[in-house]
């Protein structure tokens, strides 16, 4: 018991230490399901010679601090003991440099590479044999401690110096493919590593570098070796971070590869009617079979409805990818049974080859955007990328890079656009919309912008900018002198549902001293209650601080009687193209005045979008319209015309 409370023999107490991490390492490693096989053989290598050179260095340390112990292991068991802990200490390079390779996928192809990559450590074994039996390299001292003869001796350090600088490269290289939490955890396994040496040559103790080596295992094994973020563990099939992450290894080594995809018709409406029991029973039947067709045996469930499989070495037109696809049609054209349950479903199949038709990730995405548009359109042939009009692809590329650089260079400009209110005969409120004029394309339509902002994340910084530039137009100017109620500001669903929402607009308004009574979020007919909780209790915070919201485009969308009552708006603007139409055919006027009726029963206001003529604005004030926006009173115009207007109208 002197042996662990002693604090000069602090030693024994690291090797215990390292030991009890490195068995619990492993036992998490042999109850974890593996996705790649020469991944999880090379980590049980590393562990199994992490746990061998900490048991001799555990051995050899009761030998070097213990009598009973000194006694019964003896001088020539002793040098044995330690020249198996030095042999294991210099293998750990060895298994963790084949490690990271498995981790991108690195194969060694040829027998020059294979004996590249083992020399280093073949000489290292080749110093501690020769050196053992000829004291050339080192001699043990009457303590039993192993001591190299420079410079001979030093040479054995050359294999840990050659696996490090291409350890080095690897990471450098390849860990951009990587999330974040697992580029950083490779990078600090490395780093463990790395310092382990220079600590143990410093302290002269070999037990701080066996604990490094213990808690960089503990770290993979909840970091890489934990399949849970690449691979579904009850239908078996490997997640999108998963595919994203072979195909971004696969680039960076300039591999030729094919993707094969399978797009099921209607797959993400069975699977949500379906008990849990019998969806993931579906979804573990359709990957085994899927299975069979992959040279790795490895398949990919992207989202609701797509399979995928990769060919490496392979084009889209090469045999095995049509006799592929010839097997599935055949197999689709049979029911699957699930349960009591039998289910047909139709495939449509596609193949994208990289590096020729996608040469990253990113292009990977935008050919699988526009391929999403046209695969419930298509037959059952196979669909290839040189059948899609890309065109639009690079179009929204380029829109979105004008929205980028206008947002950097404040070069967008918000309008305002009067509303008027039959009640009071004055403009009492706005909307605030937002001009991009380009130097090279001039003015942009919101309608070509905005969606492509809205998909690509650029939409929260839009709408940041024009509730500033809202705010900023209330504090500095005398639009609330001259009769202005409220503005209303356009809000994406995307920020409806982002977590800082609500701080952001409270920061906003505070900054300008703007009251939240004068804001008016206007949410698309797209909104459903229940779509998101977080988006439910955005809004709702944002109600109870007094912001009022309004549904606008209404009567574009699906809504029924018990949507609108349950909506949290109370104004409805009636969607102007509803408008356009009650004027030019007498049924869509019918339509038109049954929509008034509904809102109003409901106790909610109407503003009527898109007035042009005077004649369509005297009959929709008769229905009861309470606010009118159109081009009849007014177009939308900069902040500066836009108070002229108000002081000219309203004073």
């Amino acid at each position: 018991m002197e042996l662990l409370t002693n604090p000069q023999t602090y030693e024994p107490c690291f090797s215990i230490a390292s030991l009890v991490l490195l068995f619990v390492t492993f036992g998490i490693h042999l109850s974890e399901e593996k996705q790649f096989n020469t991944q999880g053989r090379f980590f049980g290598a590393l562990v199994v010679d992490a746990i061998l050179l900490n048991l001799m260095g555990f051995l050899h340390t009761l030998y070097l601090y213990n009598d009973h112990a000194h006694l019964v292991i003896g001088t020539e068991l002793n040098s044995y003991i330690v020249l198996t802990e030095k042999i294991a200490a210099h293998l750990i390079p060895f298994f963790a440099i084949r490690y990271v390779m498995s981790i991108f996928q690195i194969e060694t192809d040829n027998i020059l590479k294979k004996a590249l990559l083992i020399l280093p450590t073949v000489y290292s074994m080749i110093v501690f044999m020769v050196g053992f039996y000829t004291g050339f390299y080192f001699y043990f001292t009457q303590e039993g401690q192993l001591k190299y003869i420079y410079p001979q001796g030093a040479t054995v350090y050359l294999a840990t110096d050659l696996y490090f600088i291409f350890a080095t490269y690897l990471l450098v290289k390849y860990t951009r493919s990587l999330s974040t939490e697992k580029s950083s955890a490779l990078w600090i396994f490395y780093i463990l590593m790395f310092l382990a040496v220079p600590i143990r040559i410093i302290t002269k103790s070999s037990c701080i570098f066996e604990f490094s080596v213990s808690l960089s295992l503990l770290l993979c094994v909840y970091t890489f070796q934990n399949p849970s973020e690449f691979i579904d563990r009850i239908s078996g099939a490997a997640t999108k971070t998963a595919l994203n992450f072979i195909i971004n290894t696969n680039l960076l080594q300039k591999r030729e590869f094919t993707l094969l995809g399978i797009h099921i018709d209607r797959f993400s409406v069975v699977i949500g009617e379906k008990s849990p029991e019998l969806a993931y029973e579906l979804l573990s039947q359709i990957t085994d079979y899927l299975k069979g067709f992959s040279p790795e045996k490895t398949v990919f469930f992207t989202d609701n409805e797509d399979f995928c499989i990769i060919f490496p070495n392979t084009m889209p037109d090469e045999t095995v990818i049509v006799r592929t696809v010839e097997q599935l049609r055949k197999r689709f054209k049979e029911v699957w049974k699930v349960g009591n349950e039998e289910m047909k479903f139709f495939e449509t199949p596609y193949a994208i080859a990289f590096p020729d038709e996608a040469d990253s990730i990113e292009r990977y995405n935008e050919v699988r955007g526009v391929l999403g548009k046209v695969l419930s359109k298509q037959s059952r042939e196979i669909i290839r990328v040189s059948d899609l009009n890309l065109k639009v692809v690079e179009h929204d590329k380029k829109i979105d890079s004008i929205v980028k650089h206008a947002l950097e260079e404040g070069i967008l400009e918000v309008y305002y656009q009067p509303i008027y209110s039959p009640s009071t005969g004055k403009f009492s409120s706005c909307e605030a919309l937002l001009r991009l004029k380009d130097p090279q394309l001039g003015f942009i339509s919101p309608a070509i912008f905005m969606p492509i902002a809205e998909r690509n994340g650029t939409i929260l910084a839009i709408d940041r900018f024009v509730l500033a530039a809202v705010c900023e137009m209330l504090s500095t100017s005398d639009a609330r002198k001259y009769g202005l109620e409220y503005t209303e500001v356009n809000l994406s669903v995307v920020d409806c549902i982002q977590a800082n929402l609500v701080d952001n607009v409270k920061s906003t308004l505070s900054k300008y001293q703007v009251k939240p009574s004068e804001i008016n979020f206007e949410v698309t007919e797209t909104y459903d209650q229940g779509i998101s909780a977080s988006m439910d209790e955005n809004i709702e915070k944002l109600m109870d601080i007094g912001i009022s919201f309004s549904m606008d485009d209404f009567g574009t969308g699906y809504s029924n009687i018990a949507r609108i009552a349950a909506m949290p708006a109370e104004l409805f603007k009636l969607d102007k193209s509803i408008i356009q139409s009650a004027f030019e055919s007498e049924t869509s006027y019918m339509v038109m005045i049954n929509l008034v009726k509904i809102i109003k029963s409901l106790g909610k206001e109407i503003v009527a979008e898109g007035v042009e003529t005077g004649e369509q604005a005297r009959q929709l004030i008769k229905l009861g319209c309470d606010h009118i926006q159109g081009f009849f009173y007014a177009r939308p115009m900069p902040k500066d015309q836009f108070i002229q207007f108000l002081r000219d109208h309203n004073g």
